[in-house]
């Protein structure tokens, strides 16, 4: 992005100055009822079959009528209780200054991303998880598992529940520390891996002092690593937020966002929370000048994003984005199931699926979604790249088919989810291999796979 410190100067200026709204009428009436107008406006409908559209119209129009919501509505700045206006000119002042690629990553784990678009036979770029809770003892070998996957081009941070034994205090010398182990933690886990130069996505931690001191070329992360400033759900910010972009231009560093959505929250149904997704992504170019970004969105009951409705928001949104405009979007993978379980397995191969949309991956697979501790390894993320680079150039409507078969699979198990084992219970942590019993349930699964026609090699 061109835009620079001074257009985020200038968007500082109008949380100051903008409309005064109360945080609860913005959040339950204001942005729902915007919603609902566009979805109704842009006869925005889901087909409870189709989970994999082919369907042009209708991305176009939830791209339309996302485009609407943000210049229409705007952000609301939390600190200040005001919105952010964003005129129609700076958002497509936005959308033409998005660079032809990012690079990201250096020596042999250099990677280039460039938008991908519907169909597209380009192999995705891969993230690796966690972005999920892990405890301090196990960080570092959940990390390396997942780099030692060739297939991974991307390695994202997790959550830490703890440091060294002490639970990590927000905004204290605590979280800073937190941060600063995590950082150095990702580059052992890389350099162990024998891949020092992957891309690492930190920002872990929702201070901004906490992500500024774990910037430190020498043990932390550098400047080929990537920042992660996000609007938050529902379409608000915050000036810390906005702390993190200045820092992040200021250093060079690539940046990530996310845009995370809850099916039946503020955004209510799946129509509403796909326009919702995309306006988010919007919202991150002009606020964040993100490089890169992240679509998730998880059902309020489930806590996944491989439920149908998901399934569905991820490709619309992504056939949304890659459309009209050139921003780079990936799908991310939460999951009921956790490792060592086929259902796990089979989440991630449907959420794959969405690269026929035009989308990258990750991070995922994420075991047991956001109730999960230690429930990740490098296994399903193998899964999941293979799976997504075997898809590539498939057509929709074989993806729609595939997806379909996969979901019956495991989504009659989401309300008691098989329990599986954690990362200690699956992996030998002196090899870094998965144990018989985990290994034999992929070989299952990917004979599974291949017999549907998705070749896993």
């Amino acid at each position: 992005m061109v835009l620079g410190t001074f257009k985020l100067l200038e968007l500082v200026d109008r949380a100051q100055t903008g409309q005064l709204v109360d945080e609860g009428e913005f959040e339950a009436k204001l942005l729902p009822t915007k919603l609902k107008e566009l979805v109704k406006q842009y006869d925005i409908r889901r087909d409870p079959q189709i989970l994999v559209p082919s369907d042009n119209d209708l991305a176009d129009s939830v791209f339309k009528a996302a485009h609407e919501l943000l210049v229409d509505l705007g952000v609301y700045c939390t600190d200040t209780g005001r919105i952010i206006k964003i005129s129609e000119e700076e958002l497509k002042e936005a959308l033409k200054c998005l660079p032809e690629s990012t690079v990201i990553g250096t020596g042999r784990e250099r990677r280039e991303l460039r938008p991908r678009t519907i169909e597209d036979k380009r192999p995705p770029i891969i993230t690796g998880p966690v972005e999920g809770n892990c405890t301090s003892e196990n960080y570092l070998n959940i990390l390396t598992s997942i780099a030692m996957e060739p297939e991974i081009d991307i390695l994202c941070c997790g959550s830490l529940t703890d440091i060294d034994g002490r639970p990590i205090l927000s905004h204290s010398p605590i979280e800073i520390h937190a941060a600063q182990r995590e950082a150095s933690w990702m580059r052992q886990a890389a350099s162990k891996a024998g891949r020092p130069g992957l891309c690492m996505i930190g920002a872990g931690f929702e201070w901004v002092a906490a992500d500024i001191a774990s910037f430190n070329p020498e043990g932390g992360f550098r400047s080929s690593d990537c920042g992660c400033p996000c609007i938050i759900y529902p379409m608000k910010t915050t000036f810390n937020q906005l702390a993190r972009t200045k820092y992040l231009l200021d250093c060079g560093r690539p940046m990530q966002a996310f845009s995370d959505q809850l099916i039946g929250g503020f955004t209510r149904g799946a129509e509403e929370t796909v326009v919702s997704s995309v306006a988010h992504h919007l919202a991150n170019l002009v606020l964040n000048q993100a490089n890169f970004q992240e679509l998730n969105c998880q059902h309020i009951h489930y806590t996944n994003t491989t439920n149908r409705l998901s399934i569905w928001c991820h490709n619309v949104g992504g056939q949304a984005l890659v459309r009209n405009t050139r921003i780079i979007a990936s799908s991310e993978c939460f999951a009921s199931a956790a490792p060592c379980t086929e259902m796990l397995l089979y989440e991630g191969a449907t959420v794959a699926l969405s690269v026929v949309s035009g989308m990258n991956l990750g991070p995922g697979v994420c075991g047991r979604g956001t109730k999960g501790i230690d429930t990740y390894t490098g296994l399903e993320a193998r899964l999941f790249a293979k799976t997504g680079r075997a898809c590539a150039g498939m057509k929709t409507g074989d993806a729609n088919d595939l997806a379909n078969q996969l979901a019956k699979k495991y989504e009659d198990k989401f309300d008691n989810p098989p329990v599986g084992k954690t990362f200690s219970e699956c992996y030998d942590t002196r090899s870094m291999t998965p144990i018989k019993e985990w290994a034999d349930i992929y070989e299952k699964v990917t004979k599974d796979l291949e017999d549907l026609g998705i070749r896993i090699t």
